[in-house]
């Protein structure tokens, strides 16, 4: 109640003409002021006449009076400013600031229908709670909120990629490396992948990059492969001799074997294979992090991540099985993925600690190139004929179905918030 509350004060949606404070004064809202989503009252400068006196200040929204107590504004010298109490009921005797001042309260009055929308939005089981509402729309106000949550998305991943940043002292090779080995999981294998780059660091790989079967050693010994006690074959006693110089001389744990996936996994798909193509890809690229940070298409991507395994895995999917010799590059679709998953983010993060717009748009324009996703999400959105014409779109799709419509945060939500602006 209280974000609905909030939310027709913020759009002047309550009723101008009688607003009176408790105490009978007459209210004349000049600016509701801003939102505020940190500490401290609701909203910040706020002008409001009360009488014959304009006030300029803070407004604190509550649905009962006696909220103020219960949250324990009493005691925050930041609600000292508060100029004006809107509230849905006025449930207690009159609230006093550190000063001893009274501050005035507004019994707010609105439109009742506007609790039944609300209502309704929070109680809906569809795909989208306002899904009569979107077939409606403006193709063009839906695309213009699109924009604003396709870099809403961005942001967040950055927020992630900071908090790596922050834990492998400022490198953004080993950023690279957490996002890049995730970005391999597709998903499925995602968690473990996360696992091995975090037990391994790209110095690590750096000094030993030259020699692909060390960097192997390195990553298949890291994941778990190599601790059979009886090799499957030759190349696999090479490995785990190699991964035994390597273990010792960087004091490294592998991770469990069984953390990985492979029921209900197509073998080209299968993890062995990502890690020996993972390999390959750190094996051929020396500078893999200035490479990434320099992508301005698909095209220059594909260039990067083009890689297939050893002739090793060309005639195996897993140690000692032998199948049918067959190349096992990472097809043109996990590229794509790569790019929207990882490149794309991890430009637009360091555009951003580096606070350089152009940067930053280099990641938006990649994502613009990208052809839209195809899962269950995208489905749901096509179903209410929004169709995302590229990755941007798609991204900015899966954080509306995610992060608001799943939240139900429908009144921060520009589509939503029409069915109470209208």
């Amino acid at each position: 109640m209280e974000q609905l509350l909030q939310f027709i004060w913020k759009h002047g949606l309550f009723s101008k003409e009688s607003a009176r404070t408790t105490a009978g004064e007459r209210i004349e809202v000049l600016a509701t002021g801003v939102q505020n989503i940190h500490a401290g009252a609701d909203f910040s400068n706020a002008k409001i006449t009360i009488g014959n006196t304009l006030w300029a200040g803070c407004v604190e929204v509550h649905t009962n009076a006696s909220d103020w107590h219960k949250h324990h504004h009493s005691q925050n010298k930041a609600y000292n400013n508060v100029i004006l109490h809107v509230v849905k009921n006025n449930d207690c005797p009159p609230i006093k600031n550190e000063f001893g001042a009274i501050i005035p309260v507004y019994e707010m009055q609105y439109d009742t229908t506007l609790e039944r929308h609300y209502g309704q939005l929070l109680k809906s089981a569809e795909f989208a709670p306002c899904r009569p509402l979107v077939k409606s729309m403006e193709v063009f106000k839906i695309r213009h909120f699109l924009t604003r949550l396709a870099v809403e998305r961005l942001e967040q991943r950055t927020a992630r990629v900071n908090d790596i940043l922050s834990n492998v002292q400022n490198s953004w090779e080993d950023v690279l490396l957490r996002l890049l080995f995730r970005s391999f999981g597709f998903g499925l294998n995602g968690q473990p992948f996360e696992l091995l780059a975090q037990s391994l660091s790209a110095a690590q790989i750096a000094k030993h990059r030259n020699s692909l079967p060390q960097v192997e050693a390195l990553l298949f010994g890291q994941a778990g492969f190599l601790q059979e006690p009886k090799p499957a074959d030759a190349y696999h006693l090479h490995l785990q001799q190699e991964y035994a110089l390597l273990q010792a001389k960087f004091s490294l744990t592998p991770i469990p074997q069984h953390t990985w996936k492979f029921l209900r996994t197509r073998p080209v798909n299968f993890p062995t294979i990502r890690i020996a193509q993972l390999a390959m890809l750190l094996h051929k690229n020396p500078n893999l992090f200035t490479q990434v940070l320099e992508v301005v298409s698909l095209d220059s991507c594909i260039k990067i991540f083009d890689v297939k395994t050893s002739e090793y895995w060309e005639t195996r999917y897993a140690f000692g099985k032998e199948s049918e010799r067959k190349a096992k590059p990472l097809g043109k679709k996990s590229i794509e993925r790569i790019a929207a998953n990882l490149v794309a983010p991890i430009i637009f993060a360091y555009g951003m600690q580096q606070e350089k717009e152009d940067i930053c748009n280099r990641a938006i324009d990649l994502l613009e190139q990208l052809p839209g996703e195809s899962n269950v999400i995208i489905s749901g959105w096509k179903s209410l004929n929004i169709t995302p014409q590229n990755m941007f779109e798609s991204q900015a799709l899966i954080q509306l179905k995610q992060e608001y419509c799943d939240k139900k945060r429908c009144l921060q939500c520009s589509i939503g918030a029409q069915i109470f602006k209208n």
